[in-house]
Parts: C-alpha cells; sequence; structure tokens
C-alpha cells in the first residue's frame, strides 16, 4: 500500500513497535501494584502502633494503679501518725483546762514528749509556731530554726501556706525538699499537716519521699525495658522497624543498629534531623505521616508516628521506600524484557520504512544547515533536488520542502532589510558618541593644584543615557571667589543637552560682568525664557563662595535644597526658594540668600536622579536615606562624600534600571 500521508507512516512505525503501548503497561502496572503493596503495609503498620499504643497503655495504667495505692498507703500511715500526735497533745490540754497542768509545763511536757518521738526510719515530727519557729523536732530541724524561708514543691513559703491551710481546713499535705547542711543535697519529704488551734501549733508528719520516686523509677525502667525488648523483634515490611523517642530526647527503643545513624542525618528537603522532625509533630494520639530523604545519598524513608501523652513518648514505625516499590519495580522489569523482544522486531520493520521516509528530511536538513554559511545579501537560486521535492512528495515532506523554499526567499529579503536599518543605527550611535563628547567637554575640568590647595571640590553626573539633561559648574572669579551651579533640565537625552550646554554657556557669560547669584539667575531666566519653543525648564541653583571667609551667596530657582555636612555629622539644609525654574517665564525677579561656610564644612549639591531613584520595590530612595548616608562621612573630603552616596544609591536600586540623570557637587571648605 502507497502512503500519502507523513501521518499514516508514524501510525504505521507506532502500532509496529508498540513502545508507547509497552511503555504505558509497564508504567500502569508498576503504579498499580505499588498502590497496592503501599497500603497494605501503611495499613499493617497502622495496626501495629495501635497495638504498641495499647500495650504501652496498659503497663502504664498498672505502674500508676501501684502508684497510686502506695501513695494513699503512705498518706493513710501519715494520717495515722498524725491523729496519734494529735491525741496526745489534746490529753495535754484538757489537763491543762482540768487544773492538772499549767499551760507553759504542758507546753514544756508536749514539746519534750515531742522531741523523743520516734516514727521510724525516715519518719519526722515537728511543731513550730505562728512565727515558723520551731518548738520541736524528733530529728531532722534544730529547735528554735527558723523555716520561713523552706519552699514547698510548688515553689511557694511552705511555712506560710500549710499554716493558712491548717488555719481553714484542720489538715493538709505537703511536699517539700529539705536541705542537709551535711551533705549539701536537698531531700524530697512529704508530710501530714496538722493545727492544735488551742496553742496556735502547726504539727507535721513527714517521712523520706526519695525512696518512693526511686521505686517508681525503677518499675518505669522495668517497663520501658519490657516495651524495648518487644520492639527488638518486631520487623515491618521487609526492612522496617518500630523505635520510640521520650520528649526529653531519650531513646526508649532504639533503632537496630545499622540504622542508628538515621535520627541524626539530614534532611535533604528540610535540613533538619529526624529527630527534630519528630520533636516538631504534633502531640497528637492520631497517626501522623513524613517523607525522610537523608543527605548522603541514602535510601528514602516513609515515617508514621503517633504520641502516647501519659509517658510523653513518640512511638516511630520506619519503613524504607524500597520495601514498598520492590514487588512492584520486579514486575516492571519482567514486562521490559518481554516489550524488550517485541520492540526489536518493531525497530525491524520500522527501519525498512524510514529509508524512504527520511530521505527527503535528510536533504532538507542539509539544506538548512548550509544556509547559514551562504551571503543571504546576495541573491542565488534554489539547489534542483530541493527545489522539485514539492512536486514529487505530495505528502507533509513536499509541503514541508515548500515552506523552505518560502523561509529562504524571505530570509534573503529581511537580511537586505536588516543590512539597510543596522547602516542607519551605526550612523545614529555615531552621531550621540560624539554628542556625549562634546558634552563631557562642557563640564569643567578637575579642579588644579592651586584650586585644591584653597577648596576640596568635587564633583560626578552619571546620565540615564547616551547624553542628559543635568549639569554642573564651577570657576574663579578674578577677585578669587568661587562659582558653583547645578541643575536639572526638565527633559532627557539630545533635546535635555543642548538646553543644558546653553545654560552652562550662560551662567559663564554672565559671571563676566556680573556676580551676584540673584542677579545671574534672572538673566539666565530671561534669555532662556525668550526663545524656548519647546517651553522646557531647568531647575538651578548658582552660588558665589569667598573662600577666604566662608561667606556663601546663593540663588535657589526650583532646586532641591543645598545640604551643608559639620565635622561632627551635624546636617543642616540651606532652605529657601530665591523664584521659579529657569526658562518659564521672562521679566520674573530672583532673591538671593546669604550663609557662612565654617571650615572643614561640605556643601552639597544633588539632582532629583538621586532622591528619586527607584528600588525594587518602586519605592523611592528619598531625602531620609541621603541625609542617612550623608552623616557617617563627617569629617570626609569631597570626594569620598560623592562616594558615599553614590554606593548606597547603587545599593538601594540594585539591578534596576536608572530612570533620571544623577548629578552631585561636593565643596569642602579647607582652613585659611
Amino acid at each position: 500500500m502507497r502512503l500519502t500521508s507523513l501521518r499514516s507512516k508514524i501510525l504505521l512505525l507506532v502500532g509496529l513497535t508498540l513502545l508507547i503501548s509497552a511503555a504505558l503497561v509497564m508504567v500502569i502496572t508498576q503504579r498499580g501494584v505499588t498502590r497496592t503493596v503501599v497500603t497494605m503495609e501503611e495499613h499493617a503498620v497502622r495496626n501495629v502502633l495501635d497495638l504498641l499504643v495499647q500495650d504501652s497503655e496498659a503497663r502504664w495504667g498498672g505502674f500508676l494503679l501501684d502508684k497510686i495505692a502506695t501513695v494513699r498507703s503512705n498518706r493513710a500511715r501519715l494520717m495515722q501518725q498524725g491523729e496519734m500526735v494529735q491525741s496526745v497533745l489534746d490529753a495535754y490540754q484538757r489537763q491543762v483546762r482540768d487544773g492538772e497542768l499549767t499551760e507553759s509545763r504542758a507546753h514544756e511536757l508536749a514539746l519534750q514528749w515531742l522531741s523523743g518521738l520516734g516514727t521510724g526510719a525516715g519518719g519526722n515530727v515537728s511543731v513550730f509556731d505562728r512565727e515558723y519557729t520551731i518548738l520541736a523536732s524528733s530529728h531532722l530541724l534544730e529547735r528554735n530554726a527558723d523555716i520561713s524561708a523552706l519552699l514547698d514543691y510548688k515553689g511557694r513559703p511552705l511555712a506560710a501556706s500549710v499554716y493558712q491551710d491548717v488555719r481553714l481546713g484542720g489538715h493538709s499535705f505537703a511536699i517539700y525538699r529539705l536541705p542537709d547542711p551535711a551533705t549539701g543535697t536537698e531531700q524530697l519529704r512529704y508530710a501530714y499537716v496538722s493545727y492544735v488551734p488551742e496553742w496556735d501549733w502547726v504539727v507535721a508528719v513527714s517521712d523520706d519521699a526519695d525512696g518512693v520516686v526511686q521505686q517508681f523509677d525503677r518499675r518505669r525502667a522495668e517497663t520501658e525495658q519490657a516495651i524495648a525488648d518487644v520492639l527488638d523483634g518486631l520487623l515491618l515490611a521487609e526492612s522496617g522497624f518500630a523505635f520510640i523517642l521520650s520528649d526529653d530526647d531519650r531513646l526508649i527503643a532504639a533503632p537496630p543498629g545499622s540504622y542508628g545513624f538515621l535520627l541524626d542525618s539530614a534532611d535533604a528537603a528540610t535540613g533538619k534531623t529526624l529527630r527534630q522532625l519528630l520533636h516538631e509533630l504534633a502531640p497528637s494520639q492520631d497517626i501522623q505521616q513524613l517523607a525522610f530523604s537523608p543527605r548522603g545519598g541514602h535510601d528514602a524513608w516513609r515515617i508514621q508516628a503517633t504520641y502516647f501523652r501519659p509517658l510523653a513518648w513518640t512511638i516511630v514505625a520506619a519503613v524504607p521506600e524500597r520495601d514498598f516499590t520492590r514487588a512492584a519495580t520486579e514486575l516492571r522489569n519482567q514486562l521490559g524484557l518481554f516489550f524488550l523482544l517485541v520492540l526489536a522486531v518493531g525497530l525491524m520493520v520500522a527501519g525498512f520504512v524510514s529509508i524512504r521516509l527520511t530521505r527527503p528530511l535528510r536533504q532538507l536538513s542539509e539544506f538548512a544547515r548550509a544556509l547559514p554559511e551562504q551571503d543571504l545579501s546576495a541573491g542565488q537560486t534554489l539547489p534542483a533536488h530541493i527545489a522539485e521535492l514539492p512536486r514529487r512528495r505530495p505528502d507533509e515532506v513536499g509541503r514541508l520542502a515548500a515552506a523552505f523554499a518560502y523561509m529562504d526567499a524571505q530570509l534573503r529579503e529581511k537580511v537586505a532589510r536588516l543590512l539597510e536599518e543596522t547602516s542607519s543605527r551605526e550612523r545614529l550611535e555615531s552621531e550621540l558618541s560624539i554628542a556625549q563628547e562634546i558634552q563631557r567637554g562642557l563640564l569643567p575640568p578637575p579642579p588644579d593644584a592651586a584650586l585644591r590647595a584653597r577648596v576640596d571640590l568635587g564633583a560626578t553626573m552619571v546620565p540615564a543615557k547616551e547624553v542628559g539633561g543635568d549639569l554642573y559648574d564651577y570657576f574663579l572669579l578674578p577677585d578669587g571667589r568661587l562659582v558653583f551651579a547645578i541643575g536639572d533640565v526638565s527633559d532627557k537625552g539630545m533635546p535635555a543637552a543642548l538646553f543644558m550646554a546653553g545654560t552652562c554657556t550662560l551662567i559663564r557669560a554672565i559671571a563676566e560682568t556680573e556676580t551676584d547669584p540673584a542677579v545671574i539667575m534672572a538673566r539666565i531666566n530671561n534669555l532662556l525664557s525668550a526663545n524656548n519653543p519647546s517651553l522646557m525648564f531647568v531647575t538651578l541653583i548658582v552660588g558665589v563662595l569667598d573662600l577666604s571667609d566662608g561667606r556663601l551667596q546663593w540663588a535657589n530657582a526650583g532646586h532641591s535644597a543645598l545640604c551643608v555636612l559639620g565635622p561632627e555629622g551635624e546636617l543642616r539644609l540651606l532652605e529657601g526658594r530665591s523664584g521659579p525654574a529657569c526658562g518659564v517665564q521672562e521679566g520674573l525677579p530672583y532673591r538671593r540668600h546669604e550663609t557662612s561656610l565654617a571650615a572643614g564644612e561640605v556643601l552639597i549639591g544633588y539632582t532629583d536622579g538621586v532622591t528619586e531613584a527607584v528600588g525594587p520595590a518602586n519605592a523611592q530612595y528619598g531625602e531620609h536615606r541621603l541625609y542617612a548616608a550623608l552623616t557617617p562621612m563627617a569629617g570626609g573630603g569631597s570626594s569620598r562624600v560623592l562616594d558615599a552616596i553614590l554606593e548606597h544609591v547603587h545599593d538601594f536600586v540594585c539591578d534596576t534600571p536608572q530612570s533620571d540623570d544623577i548629578t552631585l557637587l561636593a565643596i569642602k571648605r579647607l582652613p585659611t
């Protein structure tokens, strides 16, 4: 069968090779088997975790019941001893009421009896009064000792709190730590406290609690070891395991030795160790899952954990991902071998078919590779075998050959047009380069040695385009005073550069006959306004500085205020406008301002390209950042001040394109 469609040939090739079908079958089979295995294994792991939680609850319940029984037994014993002491004290009180003993004698006998009372190993009977002073103690506390500073287990004053409790309720219980001066340690004790209202005494029968705590600790350690023994032989999936981590970072049941590194391995995704990730899990009894991939090329793991609140344990089940995918991978490999045989047969058939299919495509490819090496500006005909392909091949190959022929013709036409436009652009760039050199020539040269000896002066201009509309100038008058100017034309590019050139020329020409900044500004305004069809204007500052005494005169035509930076970092602004921008309207008056520039002070002028520089967040640099950058430069020279401002602006804008010209002028008056 003769095939006239490239699509039919591709379908024939796909049908013979079964490549796509094989890939789909393998992928779908692997995913289905993996999903089934994962579901089964996760269910099994959840069952194991549930059983571990139930076993822990049972062991903890028995431990808790024993603990409650022990505490109740000890409390009952203390209450019995306390009631015995209370009955003896009641007997002494009756003898006082019957007149058999005086109250002082009864006190003496009662305290003597209490001091010699034996309550067994660790036991003690103490009596203190409302002043928290020990009246008698069997052996732990000295008589007349002040116990007001002794604290209970909650950090409250022991004597004061139990005194209030027993006065209200008759008796109470307390847990506290008693310092042992001989060993420098503290002994944990619990006490039954009762009140003797007629004598305003508090009787405390106490016993050592450390032994009870140690007994509970032994029982808890036995419980933990029993659970660890259960987990030691537990296997999840093929190589998974379970372990228990406490909130205080103890391993109740540790991972097997070969996997001990997992807890302190960092996760590739979060950078946190498995230990940290487990501690960050919410303390919930629900089973929680997390994926963990240790750095260093180790296998990925699937972690399931639950929190056992009574013991503050995190019970964890860890199964490597390979255990979930091994069965599916083996099945995929078997299918791969079968489809490999089918693919080999398909490739032999496809090779025969592709000979006729790819020959014209190879010819078109060779033509396309040779196309960049041709002179596309010269006329040239297509090769004969390419020109005949649309006629000989009525299928997609023929249409592709026709498209190549059309592309060749269009390329030659576009290249000719591009060469013409490139020539025009090169002429324009040459003219802009010449204009840039001319504009640079209009700016004043760096100060010579004679001027540098009298004043530290620096200036810089960074145009936003090849040429800009900012200007600055400085020169000496015949009487030795320094004239300076800084301005900003309202436009950009070539028109602004021409307007800037005219302004610079006017400043120098007028200054030859007039030294009053206000008069200079008025004459500049009149001349610029007289012939200004483009309605451009310039904001401008013209100043005259007497280098001998620091007297400064200036006029400000709508420009940003000058700054004066003192040697100690103080900053002041030379505010006050003399009039509007120059070039707006003829005949406007301008007012002169005066101040004094002290030795060591730096006068700074700038254009709005500094304060209106835009950063990445579309925020402007602003005057507050400029003033903040100036203050650390106190005492520095003009070059240092200019460099600091430019660096600060550059750091602020980062890679944001410059939108306006940046011009800076700094004049530091030197001591005469």
